[in-house]
């Protein structure tokens, strides 16, 4: 269960927020990640000609619920202050608190300022989906989704401020919101694309190199989502097909993929057949020791040369623990996932397989899964 709309200003930040002036972050100015702070009313700079108050309505924004959170989360006393700045939340991975004071300084926006407005929703609803709860990165972003749906005249002007990112992101929502299988999903990338072709065609026009190259690129990218929409789908044939179709997008990016179509279906006869026309590097190196593992073989010391050349790769690092676990020594994949997790932030797929082999390991897995939360939460502080 979630908690109920922000709208009480006594107890809730986010709507007294309307009424308190915005305070400069002392290190937003100097921060080069995407997402920054908004910056306060009183800064002069040029307004954008939009009305944006549908998004600044607090009754959207839901409080995150705190009784499916660890204890150690909530224990910790690494936990940031109130006015802790958003780049620094960002930073430290504390992505719950970032989406509370995302959606607060979001508020205290003025309604034209489209630029931090969309920054920082769009910070809000990734905040969201990082601490598993795209439910309500759904329903957050229904009012922007159900404009760009209208695709009115009258909110051209809107549509014209929404950074790639945060489209990139609805689309994304929108497919989790319904259940038709991804296909809404499908078409709205495709609608995506459609623009970008549009875009293209003015660039040329224009001779702008920059532009031209930047949508583009768009494009390209546009083309593997929709495979990896397809796959989602679980319509592994027509991905295929798909991937053939890109002709724009680099040779070996394709392969690979359509040579993972081939294990994930377990044709690894079809996957070898790829081997072939990969060049050499990474993918080919990666491709040959996940054929050997599919066939069976203990690809132990194939991820470890691979990983001498790659020693922070934590994508490499983790499937050796795999090997290792497939391999009979659950001790050595234990000792390789602690070792990942002590130097760099976690991925959902360390997470998960570390957890695993504590409940192999022995009786005491909870303990040890709160050891690695008390200590991710104290490296997070």
């Amino acid at each position: 269960m979630y908690g109920p709309p922000l709208v009480e200003a006594a107890t809730n930040p986010l709507a007294a927020a309307q009424v308190e002036p915005a305070s400069p972050s002392p290190s937003a100015a100097n921060e080069s990640r995407p997402f920054r702070s908004a910056r306060p009313a009183s800064v002069d700079r040029p307004k954008s000609n939009v009305d944006l108050r549908f998004l600044q309505n607090p009754r959207i924004y839901y409080s995150l619920p705190t009784e499916d959170a660890a204890p150690p989360s909530l224990g910790s006393g690494q936990q940031p202050s109130p006015d802790t700045p958003l780049p620094d939340l960002l930073r430290s991975s504390h992505f719950g608190r970032a989406a509370e004071t995302a959606a607060r300084d979001l508020l205290r926006c003025s309604p034209s300022d489209a630029e931090p407005i969309f920054q920082l929703l769009y910070t809000r609803l990734a905040c969201l989906v990082l601490v598993s709860r795209p439910d309500l990165a759904v329903q957050e972003a229904a009012p922007l989704m159900d404009l760009l749906a209208r695709n009115m005249p009258s909110s051209a002007g809107i549509v014209a401020h929404v950074p790639w990112e945060l489209r990139l992101l609805l689309v994304r929502l929108q497919s989790l919101s319904t259940e038709d299988g991804g296909r809404r999903g499908v078409m709205a990338l495709y609608v995506l694309a459609g623009g970008a072709r549009a875009h293209l065609r003015q660039t040329h026009k224009d001779e702008d190199e920059r532009e031209h190259a930047l949508w583009s690129e768009r494009l390209r990218d546009l083309g593997l989502r929709v495979a990896d929409a397809l796959v989602e789908m679980g319509e592994l044939e027509t991905a295929e097909r798909h991937l053939d179709s890109l002709t724009d997008v680099d040779l070996d990016e394709v392969t690979y993929r359509k040579a993972m179509l081939r294990i994930y279906v377990g044709d690894i006869f079809g996957a070898e057949h790829y081997l072939d026309k990969l060049g050499s590097g990474n993918k080919k190196a990666t491709l040959e020791i996940l054929l050997k593992m599919a066939d069976g073989q203990d690809a132990t010391s194939s991820w470890q040369d691979l990983l001498k050349h790659h020693p922070d790769d934590d994508t490499m690092a983790n499937n050796l623990a795999v090997s290792s676990l497939y391999a009979g020594n659950i001790m050595d994949a234990r000792r390789i996932l602690e070792q990942t997790l002590s130097r760099s932030p976690a991925s959902a797929s360390i997470l998960f397989n570390i957890n695993t082999i504590y409940e192999l390991c022995s009786g005491r897995g909870l303990d040890h899964k709160i050891d690695v939360a008390t200590t991710r939460r104290h490296e997070e502080g």
